[in-house]
């Protein structure tokens, strides 16, 4: 597991990047690529809040093995 706030960090890295790049095919990528962090940061943050339960794990790798 990934920390959120390490993630939100490298995210606003690369949009502080993209602010100064003066090519905008990069200017955009650097900002998809913050976007994506952004993405990351918020499942990392919904996974920690909602582990998965014993249960659920159980489950679903008995679903696998038929």
């Amino acid at each position: 597991m990934i920390d959120p706030k390490t993630l939100l960090e490298r995210a606003a890295q690369l949009a502080d990047q993209a602010k100064g790049e003066k090519d905008t095919g990069i200017r955009e990528r650097l900002l998809r690529m913050a976007e994506h962090y952004r993405d990351l940061a918020a499942h990392e943050a919904w996974a920690h809040e909602n582990p998965p339960s014993v249960g659920a794990i159980t489950s679903a790798l008995s679903s696998r093995a038929h």
